[in-house]
């Protein structure tokens, strides 16, 4: 039987951009003051459950990299940043609302929602490219780690790639799970195949969202 990995991700703390509904893409966007409080909540979490025996690797943008740094000071590992696990590349779309979308291209923006494959906005990524991209940068990064557990801060969007990978589904399937802000995400990796444990766990951000904003309705994160 093959040694099986441990490999978790993590989405972003929110941004004012999430709050808007603004879209992100590859755009350098910081994290609010909520998503700080979201990423020290992680670095706690993952600091009771890692031991050293594992890799950190982030994507290379703002956010991600601002939400790494609570758990790099939790475990004491240290960190690589990896351009290819990156958010979905928007083009055009990139800075504007989905609203804004849906209102000057309604079928661009309807193609985007049905999940088609090969439909991607000008001068972005097709949903195809996309998924392609995901799931071959977490293949790669599994495979070339050393250690029992990798861990791996990134975007909602490589998180969905690899829940629809590991799940056998297409582009265009339904989307019945949701990965909040500063969710814990994991599947074990056995050389070839992911099997998904949990995706979008938030049980660890209670005390932060209370902390920063007790109005702030947790399912709204899921947007």
């Amino acid at each position: 039987m093959k040694k099986q990995k441990r490999i978790i991700l993590v989405r972003h703390g929110e941004t004012d951009w999430n709050r808007e509904e603004r879209i992100q893409g590859m755009l350098d966007i910081p994290l609010n003051a909520l998503g700080f409080a979201q990423a020290e909540q992680v670095g706690i979490a993952l600091g009771q459950i890692i031991k050293g025996d594992a890799e950190l690797v982030s994507s290379d943008l703002v956010r991600t990299r601002e939400t790494a740094t609570p758990i790099i000071a939790a475990t004491g590992l240290q960190p690589r940043f990896d351009a290819r696990l990156r958010e979905r590349h928007f083009g055009v779309w990139q800075g504007k609302t989905y609203q804004q979308w849906r209102e000057e291209d309604a079928e661009g923006a309807r193609r985007h929602a049905a999940g088609e494959a090969d439909y991607g906005p000008e001068g972005g990524e097709t949903a195809r490219q996309f998924l392609e991209r995901c799931v071959s940068t977490v293949t790669d990064l599994a495979i070339a780690c050393d250690e029992q557990t990798l861990v791996i801060v990134t975007h909602g969007g490589v998180v969905s790639s690899m829940v629809r990978h590991s799940q056998g589904l297409e582009s265009h399937s339904a989307r019945t799970w949701s990965v909040p802000n500063a969710s814990i995400s994991e599947w074990r990796f056995d050389g070839e195949s992911f099997f998904m444990e949990r995706v979008g766990d938030v049980s660890h951000l209670d005390d932060a969202l209370d902390e920063v904003d007790s109005s702030w309705n947790m399912n709204d994160l899921t947007k």
